[in-house]
Formats: C-alpha cells, sequence, structure tokens
C-alpha cells in the first residue's frame, strides 16, 4: 500500500506539470474572423452577453487605464458594438463628445437603442463605417479608443494608417484586445464558457458564429502587434501585454500620413 507521503508527493508533481502545462502559452496560427456581426439573433445574443458582470468589468479596467491619459475635445469608439463602452464614458467624461462607429448595421442600430433606453439618446452620435474607411475627414479626431475589435479588422495595418490620419496632430489612441499567445488554462476557460456557459445561458447564436473562441483565435500574439505597429504610421506607440488581452496605444506626432523611414 502506497504510504501517505508517497501519495502526497505523487499528487503534488502532478499538480506542478499541470500547472506548468497550463502556464505555457498557446502556439497556434492565427484563424481569420468575420468583421462584423449582421444576424439580429447573434447580435441580440451579443449584446446580452455584453452585459455579463465580467464584460462589465473589463470595460471598467479600459475606462481606468484610459484616465491615465489627456482626454479632451471627443472620443471616437471604433467598432463600437452594442455601445456599451461608450455608455460608461457618457457618465464618466460629462463633457467629452462620443462618437461609436461599427461596420454592422445592426450593431449601429442597437447601440442607439441602449442609449435611448438609458435616457442617453443624442448624448452619442453613432455612424456606420470600417475600420479601414472611417467616416471622417483627416485630423478631426481626439482620441479613438477600440475593444475587442482588433481581431476583426480585415487588415489591421490600414486601420491603423486610418485611425493616424483621422486623429488631430497630438491625438491618441487606445486599443484593448485579446492576445493569441494565451496560457493554455485561459484557452481552456474560454472553451469552458462556449460550449458551458453559453448553452446554460441560451445564447446559442454565439456557439453558432464559434464565439467567443473564434475571436481568441483571431486575433493576435503580442509579437505580431509589435511588427504591425512597425509598419503603420505611428511613430510613437507601446504595446502591453497582459494575461489574456493586450493594450496598444499610440500617439500622433507628425503630420498627415507621414511614415517612419
Amino acid at each position: 500500500m502506497i504510504s501517505i507521503e508517497i501519495f502526497v508527493l505523487i499528487f503534488c508533481v502532478v499538480l506542478l506539470m499541470v500547472l506548468g502545462v497550463g502556464s505555457m502559452r498557446l502556439k497556434i496560427p492565427r484563424k481569420v474572423s468575420i468583421q462584423g456581426i449582421d444576424d439580429p439573433n447573434a447580435v441580440e445574443a451579443y449584446d446580452r452577453a455584453s452585459r455579463l458582470p465580467q464584460f462589465r468589468l473589463i470595460r471598467r479596467s479600459f475606462v481606468k487605464k484610459l484616465g491615465n491619459y489627456l482626454i479632451k475635445g471627443s472620443v471616437t469608439d471604433v467598432g463600437c458594438g452594442p455601445g456599451y463602452l461608450l455608455q460608461t464614458l457618457a457618465k464618466e467624461l460629462p463633457n467629452i463628445k462620443l462618437v461609436g462607429v461599427d461596420v454592422s448595421k445592426e450593431m449601429i442600430e442597437k447601440a442607439k437603442a441602449n442609449f435611448d433606453s438609458q435616457g442617453l439618446g443624442g448624448r452619442a452620435e453613432f455612424k456606420e463605417g470600417s475600420s479601414e474607411h472611417l467616416p471622417f475627414k483627416g485630423q478631426t479626431q481626439d482620441f479613438i479608443v477600440s475593444t475587442g475589435a482588433l481581431h476583426h479588422f480585415a487588415d489591421p495595418t490600414l486601420a491603423f494608417n486610418e485611425i493616424y490620419r483621422v486623429l488631430k496632430p497630438g491625438g491618441q489612441m487606445l486599443m484593448l484586445d485579446f492576445r493569441r499567445d494565451v496560457p493554455w488554462f485561459f484557452f481552456g476557460f474560454i472553451r469552458f464558457v462556449q460550449n458551458v456557459a453559453l448553452r446554460i445561458m441560451g445564447l446559442n447564436a454565439l456557439r453558432r458564429v464559434n464565439e467567443p473562441t473564434g475571436s481568441l483565435l483571431a486575433s493576435y500574439a503580442k509579437e505580431e502587434i509589435r511588427e504591425i505597429m512597425l509598419k503603420s504610421d505611428f511613430s510613437t506607440w507601446m504595446v502591453e501585454g497582459k494575461l489574456g488581452w493586450i493594450y496598444i496605444w499610440g500617439r500622433k506626432t507628425g503630420a498627415l500620413n507621414t511614415r517612419k523611414s
């Protein structure tokens, strides 16, 4: 019979092996995801999921991060989805002009309805447009934000150059997105959410479009983001990697469409 000491030793070794493997970061090829959600059922499911406590916490963390930068004039959310980040900003920044942009007409309509339901109608302007073709003239935007949308952009370098184009000199951007090189245990958690939690909650429309796993697999690793930024028009930028997500900040320091060498 195995003694208790040997049993404990074996258990500890197995636990350390599991933790070690689970903490190793994922290394798999990127899988392209859809850029916009047009299916009404998927839009409704995405809207419901966005109201969950964990997404509220992510938005609060992003707004806290945003507080590290000088905000004045306007804030434009690219890939605004159902508009919950803008709702938070509307309450936190009452004197700032807010604009939401999304490639999906259905998402824009949902965002407008959500603002109206909270008595915030007219507090933000919403425009339909893609990240590669923003509906603004050059040098007109003060601060651009984006959360959970970068992995959907058809051409991230072109999107960053487009953001650079519409920013005023000195204007800034701040993005938050998944990072594909997450630890294995984080990937397992995302799979659990999709296959178990969403099923229990009745959000099968998201499961049919392979979310949130599809978004994670379509996201970029930290080093890939750095390579994209090096190719962009931004010369002043920073990439900050976290456990399962990544922050990207940039500031327009030169003239319109001035590329660095």
